[in-house]
């Protein structure tokens, strides 16, 4: 044992050495295998759904001819299921960081309902592990991010199923062009994609000249109605400021009015108060008192005088001393009594003399007189603010007419470039079993709500996407492909529900649906002539129509196409937004043969890159 062990560490240090350097090609192959971007298939022209396998955890971005880029995902766990349903691509950022989940990154964000479910990149367990999003392989969110764009349909299935060619009568054409000319169709360029990708829901017409004249025209059109539509903005402004100006002036005209009410009402007030005192003072009645005491008092004197005058008779006839002294004090008293009265009564007459005096009231009489003109002055400022309220009434009025008529014209002017806008954009029609209506929207805006006619409406009639892909025969007629969603027949397809059933890059060839259940569904249906002639003008590719037994979901609201969820499967993705509890961190390629950076998720799902430590194969 003590003479092999240098032999055995020469020759493992041999072996090592030789892995360093390169010396084993059968080591060596798989390091340059795997620096290899991974092949996920190519389009032949741009992009015109994408279709999420929750069975397979995989996706297919599909193009006109049927073309597909494909790459597995991570779907929704358990709770937070992707829901099973029919979107589109509302929304799109490069660089997007969760508002429900704790800031997570989610590089290359396709955002698909409103509430939070998307395409994005991220972490691929090989099974179901995401809060409802579908997450997808980074080298293939970044490919296809410039290749999509807002608008483009999405299918969440529950197996993997492709679309088929499918043609029916009740698959509206386009409106005919003016000169048939064999088209020749142009190679579909990724680079002139990413810099000269048309606008939203603008339909690829590269391949078809005199389509792409008839689209022109339109947009010129557009381009005049919008012309016309911001020329009858800022007199719309300027009226506002207008309005908002005389509002202005009729509140301080109102302010002014109600002080002068005020103060009108203050001095009417003093004026009362100053005129009942007034009148208080120069009423006659206040001297009757005055009279009733005088008379009193003159009575007192007579009374007094007779008295005096039967003492004096009494002292003359008096024939005793006694009697005498007796009828001498008897006169004395009448003497004082009559000396009383007297002063009574002239002291009376002096206040009926003074009561009679203008002085007495000249307070008063003042006070009113001051008033009154008090009252008088309010009044005139009062008519004078009721005046100038009346004029700012009437201002406000004529602006507030004038602005509602240059409203009406900028309406009328963005209605005709709504229009006309409409005339270039797809059309998508949906037609439900359950609520008997046909619905249209365009630019994901609603556009039209009727009844329509089903045949057998008790019978389910499944769920379908039509998609108007390509045009055919010289642009005069549309290519349509047929997505059901219905479950693969004979359980083909298990479930995929645990972690243990994982996923690799090659999955399975997905089936094709089934176009005669298509065309069946197809033969139910009768579209009203006059809803078909309305938007025939807008059948351009990207056109679809979706039968479902399902009504409209909730999401489908403002700024979205119709969004349809399948009853019966799980829409816990939907259901339920919680921020989750922070876990464990993930590692994307561990092997120590990919490159110097271990890719790492943190608690919050941001994709993190950390150097790993030097090793032995560093120094070589």
């Amino acid at each position: 044992m003590i003479g092999y062990r240098p032999r055995s560490v020469s020759a493992l240090a041999f072996a090592l050495v030789s892995i360093a350097i390169g010396y084993s090609p059968a080591f060596a192959e798989p390091i340059r295998e795997r620096s290899l971007a991974p092949d996920h298939g190519a389009l032949a022209g741009p992009p015109v759904m994408a279709i999420v396998s929750i069975n397979e955890q995989r996706i297919s971005l599909y193009d006109a001819q049927g073309n597909a880029m494909r790459a597995r995902t991570s779907s929704g766990a358990s709770g937070y299921e992707t829901p099973v349903g029919i979107y589109s691509i509302l929304q799109k950022n490069k660089d997007h960081y969760s508002n429900v989940y704790d800031d997570a990154a989610m590089p290359f964000m396709q955002r698909i309902t409103w509430s939070g479910v998307a395409l994005h990149e991220g972490q691929l367990p090989g099974y179901p592990a995401s809060h409802g999003c579908v997450r997808l392989p980074g080298t293939y969110a970044e490919q296809i991010f410039p290749l999509t764009k807002i608008g483009m349909r999405v299918i969440v299935a529950r197996d993997n199923v492709a679309p088929v060619d499918i043609s029916h009568p009740l698959l509206m054409k386009p409106s005919p062009v003016s000169t048939l000319v064999v088209a020749t169709p142009t190679a579909y360029e990724v680079e002139d994609r990413i810099e000269k990708g048309p606008r939203p829901f603008l339909p690829d017409l590269s391949k078809w000249p005199e389509r792409q004249a008839e689209m022109t025209e339109l947009q010129s059109v557009v381009e005049e109605k919008n012309a016309a539509a911001e020329l009858t903005k800022a007199p719309v402004q300027d009226l506002k400021e207008l309005v908002a100006d005389q509002t202005k002036q009729r509140a301080a005209a109102v302010k002014v009015m109600r002080a002068a009410e005020k103060l009108k009402a203050k001095a009417d007030e003093k004026s009362a108060t100053a005129g009942r005192e007034l009148t208080y003072a120069t009423d006659p009645a206040r001297a009757k008192p005055l009279e009733t005491a005088k008379a009193k008092a003159q009575a007192s004197v007579l009374s007094a005088t007779e008295r005096l005058e039967k003492a004096i008779a009494a002292v003359q006839a008096a024939t005793s001393e006694r009697a005498r002294l007796k009828a001498e004090r008897s006169e004395r008293a009448a003497e004082r009594a009559k000396q009383t009265a007297v002063a009574a009564v002239a002291r009376v007459e002096r206040d009926l003399i003074a009561f009679n005096l203008p002085a007495r009231y000249k307070k008063q009489q003042v006070a009113a007189e001051k008033a009154n003109a008090a009252s008088a002055v309010a009044a005139q400022k009062l008519s004078v603010a009721t005046a100038n309220l009346q004029s700012a009434d009437a201002s406000l009025k004529d602006a507030e007419q004038q602005l509602a008529t240059a409203v009406a014209t900028m309406d009328a002017a963005t209605r005709a470039a709504t229009e006309a806008r409409r005339k270039t954009l797809p059309v998508s029609v949906f037609i439900s079993l359950k609520s008997q209506r046909l619905y249209i929207r365009q630019g994901h805006e609603p556009v039209i709500d009727v009844p329509v006619m089903i045949s057998e409406p008790d019978r389910p009639i499944g769920t379908y996407v039509f998609t108007a892909v390509d045009y055919a025969q010289g642009g005069n007629d549309l290519r349509w492909t047929a997505v059901s969603l219905a479950r693969r027949p004979g359980g083909a397809v298990a479930r995929l529900s645990s972690k243990s059933r994982q996923m690799d890059d090659s999955g399975s060839e997905p089936f094709h649906t089934d176009s005669a259940a298509a065309t069946a569904a197809l033969d139910r249906l009768v579209i009203p002539d006059e809803v078909k002639d309305r938007i025939q003008a807008s059948m351009w590719p990207g056109s679809s129509l979706i039968v479902s037994d399902e009504p409209l979901h909730k999401e489908t609201n403002n700024a979205t196409d119709f969004v349809v969820l399948i009853s019966g499967e799980l829409q816990g993705g939907i259901k339920r937004r919680p921020k989750p509890a922070p876990v464990r961190q993930f590692y994307d390629n561990p092997s120590m043969f990919d490159q110097d950076y271990d890719v790492v998720y943190d608690r919050y799902g941001r994709k993190m890159r950390i150097q790993r430590k030097k090793t032995f194969f560093n120094w070589w």
